[in-house]
């Protein structure tokens, strides 16, 4: 009998020593890492074998055709973990749309193409797509629900295993006939980012 009130007592003990929380003055927040500087290329369904097209814009005419697909491509250090595309940009940023800008990303099968002269890659020669792995409507108009008016707008696209070199390829919604597009700059505190380590 008193192995058993002593048994308990102890169990008792050690579910109320585990169930203490943690100061929070003790948590340290993890810091991730971030690569705001991706490569970005565009190529054109008319421009079919042009190359070194510049900017982050990505269109179509209507009835799907004249397609203009942007590329990102981030490098990411060896061991790195846990990578996360992300669409970021401050309140108010400067990004054109028009008709329905809901923009697929896909994987690839391949690395961007370089030359002395840049980005070598278009319609015609440009990395495939592969498989979809996120949708996003890049915006910039700030939303209560989701954040406070003095942080960006963010939108996580997909979480990836990281690799040396994450490609991923930009295009107008597949099932959208209408002309749409959407365009911005891309720099490092405004468009698409890559976080890992977290």
């Amino acid at each position: 009998m008193h192995l058993l009130l002593i048994s308990s007592t102890l169990l008792a003990g050690a579910v109320l020593t585990s169930a203490i929380p943690t100061p929070t003055e003790d948590l340290v927040p993890r810091a991730c890492s971030t690569n705001s500087s991706p490569a970005i290329a565009r190529v054109e369904e008319a421009r079919p074998v042009e190359s070194y097209l510049p900017g982050f814009i990505v269109a179509q005419d209507a009835g799907r055709v004249n397609k203009k697909d942007a590329f990102a491509e981030f490098s990411v250090p060896d061991g790195a973990y846990g990578c996360q595309l992300e669409a970021v940009f401050p309140i108010g940023y400067s990004i054109q749309s028009s008709g329905n800008p809901q923009v697929y990303v896909y994987s690839t099968d391949g690395p961007l193409s370089y030359s002395p002269r840049g980005i070598d890659v278009s319609w015609a020669y440009s990395p495939k797509p592969v498989s979809q792995v996120g949708t996003v409507v890049f915006s910039s108009v700030y939303d209560p629900s989701k954040e406070s008016k003095y942080d960006p707008v963010k939108v996580v696209i997909n979480s990836f295993v990281c690799k040396p070199k994450l490609t991923f390829r930009f295009s107008i919604a597949s099932d959208q006939t209408a002309a749409s597009s959407v365009s911005f700059e891309q720099t490092t505190q405004a468009g698409l980012r890559l976080t890992y380590n977290c």
